[in-house]
């Protein structure tokens, strides 16, 4: 794709060491706080999680407690009922299967209940530094408008940032188009004159 080059660039000058705005000490709680922030805004995800590190700071801690326990400390989250019991579930078999701890492979990640692909890729980039590229809707529609990728699904936009972006650059331009959507490409009224791609971007959709 055209300028492709020069849009990584800037990409990766502008947000040179991008952070998710999920707050996190470990790897087990980067899983917690993605799995509860699903349809439910960091802000809300990482009040939760502050309380219930507090009480429940390890896979063997949250396997042990009660799920009523577990569910009343995550109760302002969009699907409480649903990620309580799935919590409970991830913390048996990190205690079970990988004694305490949260696996660095793909395939046993996506395998937890209620982990999917982004939440898996997300894990193996910020938790344990592994080239991996999450696809939430920041980065399809971000994707979407600079021309790298055509689709609307996410699996397809993951590879084709894949094949178009060097396995090094991976991190750092995913997670900043996750930055770039939330902050100047907004799904509504994008900031296309304060954008520094604007002179080299096609704004495939943006209106």
């Amino acid at each position: 794709m055209k300028n492709l080059n020069k849009i990584v660039e800037r990409i990766k000058e502008h947000y040179p060491n991008p952070k998710i705005e999920i707050e996190f000490k470990n790897p087990f709680e980067l899983l917690v706080g993605l799995v509860l922030s699903a349809r439910c805004t960091d802000k809300t995800t990482n009040k939760i999680t502050k309380e219930l590190f507090e009480k429940y700071p390890t896979p063997k801690d949250m396997d042990k407690a009660e799920i009523e326990d577990v569910n009343e400390l995550i109760l302002s989250c969009s699907m409480h009922n649903t990620k309580a019991k799935n919590l409970k579930k991830i913390s048996k078999i990190l205690r079970e299967k990988y004694n305490c701890r949260v696996p660095d492979d793909f395939e046993a990640l996506v395998s937890l209940p209620g982990v999917a692909d982004k939440t898996a890729n997300m894990v193996l980039s910020f938790g344990f530094n592994i080239p991996a590229v999450g696809v939430d809707t920041h980065v399809l529609r971000v994707s979407n408008r600079i021309g790298i990728s055509n689709s609307k699904k996410p699996k397809d936009v993951e590879n084709d940032i894949k094949d178009s972006v060097k396995q090094d650059d991976w991190i750092v331009f995913y997670a900043g188009l996750i930055l770039h959507g939330r902050y100047i490409c907004k799904a509504k009224k994008p900031l296309c004159d304060e954008c520094f791609l604007k002179d080299i971007c096609p704004k495939i959709g943006a209106v």
